[in-house]
């Protein structure tokens, strides 16, 4: 055989076997990334412990997932525990290149996301999965998906917490006139108008500050989630806790600069999709099963848990209703359709 014609066949016989390991993993519903045409590297920044659950069950299972469905030819640079980026950094991170992929919290981007903030006011689901699903539904046109286009990042999963309750560093707080003169420490945007509806002072701080403030007594408490609170180890030093409020929420939404983004080739563009479908559904699972536990947990280490009593939980909730309507009203000041993103993220919500 000639050198030419052995060149060629070499060459055919390369094609059909790609050709037929595309098919077969087309025939799994697996996407086929062409070895050969050289590793795809993307960097991945979180600004979460490893421990904390937005990283456990949020961004490090996102990367397993990923790595499965584009059989493992795309290479990912993890920097967790805000290694590259802090909390508030990683939209800017984004959005400079600095990072291809972060977990957005959406509270800490009032000023460049604050129709996404819809999902944190309070009585606007009672779970977790009640919650992602409806966020994740409105994400996918309209203004929540404008302001992802206007940042130049492209949104993947969402992740919420269940309903926010109290934490107190003293006595627990158990009425509506209880909040009066408390400091509590607040994310900012939505939390802010949560807190001052409740007749506390929010006192605004990134997170990584939060245990030593409340340690120190600079603030008496905070609103938050039972799997946030174990994730900074709060419980260790709070004395109480509510178990039936519904505080609002925190949301994080992972997303990806939208220049890296075009450049990924369609097959790893839907892995990444997908996995972030399993991400937002198996988070919220997670989330809403983890209450109970930890609220037996935290009761077994020394910390008071209670309900509201339903006259008091009536008041509370009756003040809250006032918080949506700021919220509409202030970005409805700033030109921002906000009576229309929450009718559609009501409507979304079950009956």
């Amino acid at each position: 055989m000639s050198s030419t014609k052995q060149t060629s066949t070499i060459a055919r016989r390369k094609f059909l076997r790609a050709a037929g390991a595309g098919a077969a993993a087309a025939a799994v519903g697996m996407p086929y990334i062409a070895r050969g045409a050289g590793k795809i590297t993307v960097t991945v920044a979180n600004g979460s412990p490893l421990k904390h659950v937005l990283s456990a069950q949020g961004t490090t299972p996102w990367i397993e997932k990923a790595k499965a469905l584009t059989n493992g030819e795309v290479e990912f640079k993890y920097f967790p525990a805000a290694q590259l980026a802090k909390l508030k950094e990683l939209l800017p991170a984004l959005q400079n290149g600095v990072a291809d992929l972060a977990p957005i919290p959406i509270g800490y981007v009032s000023d460049k996301m604050p129709l996404n903030g819809v999902s944190a006011l309070p009585g606007l689901g009672s779970t977790s999965k009640i919650i992602v699903n409806a966020h994740a539904a409105a994400l996918k046109s309209g203004p929540l998906a404008a302001e992802f286009v206007a940042n130049h990042v492209h949104p993947l999963y969402v992740m919420a917490f269940p309903p926010y309750q109290v934490v107190s560093m003293k006595s627990a707080i158990r009425t509506l006139a209880d909040f009066k003169g408390k400091v509590l420490r607040s994310a900012g945007g939505t939390m802010n108008l949560v807190i001052s509806a409740l007749g506390a002072s929010p006192a605004e701080m990134p997170v990584g500050e939060m245990y030593l403030a409340l340690q120190r007594g600079t603030v008496d408490g905070t609103i938050s989630a039972f799997a946030s609170i174990k994730g900074y180890n709060v419980q260790e030093i709070a004395k109480a806790m509510s178990g039936n409020a519904a505080f609002g929420t925190f949301v994080n939404i992972l997303a990806c600069n939208t220049n890296k983004w075009k450049t990924l080739p369609r097959e790893v563009q839907d892995a990444f999709t997908k996995a972030g479908e399993e991400i937002t559904a198996s988070a919220s699972t997670f989330l809403d099963g983890q209450t109970d536990k930890l609220k037996k947990e935290f009761a077994a280490k020394g910390m008071e848990i209670y309900d509201f009593a339903p006259d008091q939980l009536a008041a509370i909730n009756g003040r809250l209703a006032s918080v949506q309507d700021d919220w509409v009203k202030r970005l409805k000041d700033r030109g921002l359709p906000a009576a229309e993103v929450l009718a559609k993220f009501k409507s979304l919500l079950p009956a």
